[in-house]
């Protein structure tokens, strides 16, 4: 409790320098507080936002851009607390062998984009950028 009577009278102090006695601490405090209450029920809303998405097929990892549409809670889910890579075998996308070049492959983006979207079920992947070309041993 002590804490928090300090953490408030510092505000106040900064208040009362910065700003004059015209703006109250408590005044801030509820504006900040508004402001909190007000972005969360923004995030009820369905919102298209671009999230970055690691792949990983049979070990080799690479970064892909989806964009993707859901509710604001879960995009935020998606993008800032969700980064585990998502794990492919062979099976689950279509692989090109890419000519000139051994032992390395082409994801096909509409697989991709389906392995994608089953693994991430509360928001739905709309497309999904170029991936790179993979690195896989026979």
């Amino acid at each position: 409790m002590k804490k928090l009577s300090d953490i408030f009278l510092k505000v106040k102090d900064f208040c009362v320098a910065h700003i004059g006695r015209k703006v109250t601490p408590l005044f801030l405090v509820m504006l900040g507080l508004s402001f909190v209450l007000w972005y969360v029920s923004k995030l009820q809303y369905s919102y298209t936002a671009e999230v970055p998405v690691v792949v990983s097929v049979e070990g080799d990892r690479h970064r892909v851009t989806c964009v993707v549409q859901g509710s604001g809670h879960n995009i935020l889910s998606a993008r800032y607390f969700k980064r585990k890579p998502v794990k492919l075998k062979r099976g689950d996308v279509e692989l090109t062998p890419v000519e000139g070049e051994e032992n390395t492959w082409e994801v096909g983006q509409e697989s991709l984009l389906n392995a994608i979207s089953i693994r991430n079920a509360d928001i739905k992947v709309v497309s999904v950028s170029r991936m790179p070309y993979v690195q896989i041993d026979n």
